[in-house]
């Protein structure tokens, strides 16, 4: 029956998964967000405009920009 929950209902993504794949995830639980909010303020602080190398929030930039790229090219090549 858990499993089944699983599947239906969307899971919060956590820096302690490890290896997240964030596309298959709404939002964060609560400890990553206030990590999140810490690292983003330091960030701010200290001119990193991706946050600190190798932190998760940098981690999450990343999977967006390279996302981003992706869709960018698939509609340059729809286009042409």
């Amino acid at each position: 029956m858990d499993a089944l929950k699983r599947k239906m209902m969307p899971r919060r993504y956590s820096m302690k998964d490890g290896d997240v794949d964030y596309d298959n995830y709404e939002e964060a639980d609560e400890e990553t967000q206030k990590q999140l909010e810490k690292e983003y303020a330091d960030a701010e602080k200290k001119g990193w405009v991706q946050g600190k190398p190798g932190s998760f929030l940098n981690k999450l930039i990343q999977h967006g920009n390279r996302k981003t790229e992706e869709e960018l090219a698939k509609s340059e090549s729809g286009k042409s």
